[in-house]
């Protein structure tokens, strides 16, 4: 999708909803989780000075990395539509509709592209 932006100088702060304003999020690494022999496993990896091993490491968040939206502040900027005037607003409800046609027109190529990966293509 393009990562073009609207050009305005209304913005307002708000909590970015990607790291729910922690500014980290997991580690791309583990979005599949792990199974159950790669959580035992894990267990027994301790660190160098015997206090955790994995899992605890991985429950306290020790492999999680700044979250790529709000570049790990955990706060975004996003235009405010209530002190735009009236042709900005216009500006900007096409900007969205144009961001949804080019995000629709990417979500159909992957999922083609997917398709003939399938068929072996």
């Amino acid at each position: 999708m393009s990562k073009t932006s609207f050009n305005t100088r209304h913005f307002r702060w708000a909590i970015c909803e990607c790291c729910s304003g922690h500014g980290k999020v997991e580690h791309p690494a583990f979005k599949n989780g792990f199974t159950s022999q790669e959580w035992s496993d894990m267990a027994n990896d301790w660190d160098a000075e015997g206090e955790t091993n994995g899992q605890d490491r991985y429950l306290a968040g020790a492999y999680d990395v700044p979250c790529d939206a709000c570049e790990g502040t955990g706060k975004v900027q996003q235009p405010d539509f209530r002190a735009m005037g009236r042709d900005e607003r216009r500006a900007y409800v096409s900007y969205l509709r144009e961001q949804r046609e080019v995000a629709e027109i990417d979500r159909v190529i992957s999922a083609e592209s997917a398709a003939e990966r399938r068929l072996g293509g």
